[in-house]
């Protein structure tokens, strides 16, 4: 009866432990307007606004890049200038589209200035120059930025500092055995 017991809280707690990792894999907190979500392999944070465009850092392997997935197409490797707006901090920034999956990606060239600028503001916006003459604005909340970016860096930086998987080990005396078609 006793050996029961322990064996059904050692179960309990085996569950518990492979549960918490479970729902650590794949992590998703919300912070004000932003969302920071990780998976094994990527840590993300990002906010959307109303048109459903999308302004956020994604990192995974040893690099993070800020981006914008504004509501259009672009020719993937194009590379173009985007005006960059806090209120308290403007510049004059390059981008990249990159298609990744199904979707259209401008990464950000200049991490330093919208980490900065991200740190400065309530709103952000950008505005890209599109053909013809005309502008597209996309606009963003920056409220909770900062801790959902802070965040997936860290985490990323952690990721980073794991060991990689163990190398499969192959014995150094080998018998002399071959893989033959008959």
């Amino acid at each position: 009866m006793k050996i029961q017991k322990l064996l059904t809280q050692f179960i309990l707690a085996f569950a518990l432990v492979v549960l918490s990792n479970f729902a650590h894999a794949n992590e998703k907190i919300a912070y004000q307007n932003w969302i920071f979500e990780a998976t094994p392999d990527t840590t993300e944070a990002y906010t959307a606004n109303d048109s459903a465009s999308s302004f956020g850092l994604f990192c995974g392997g040893t690099t993070c890049v800020f981006y914008l997935k504004p509501n259009l197409n672009c020719i993937p490797n194009t590379k173009n200038a985007v005006l960059l707006n806090t209120g308290q901090t403007s510049a004059a920034i390059g981008m990249q589209c990159t298609l990744v999956g199904n979707y259209y990606f401008q990464i950000l060239d200049n991490f330093d200035v919208v980490f900065n600028a991200a740190k400065t503001g309530e709103a952000v916006g950008f505005a890209v120059a599109l053909q013809g003459g005309a502008f597209s604005v996309t606009r963003f909340s920056l409220q909770g930025a900062i801790p959902a970016i802070q965040k997936a860096i860290e985490e990323a930086a952690r990721k980073r500092l794991q060991p990689a998987p163990s190398q499969q080990v192959v014995p150094q005396n080998r018998p002399g055995f071959k893989d033959i078609t008959l």
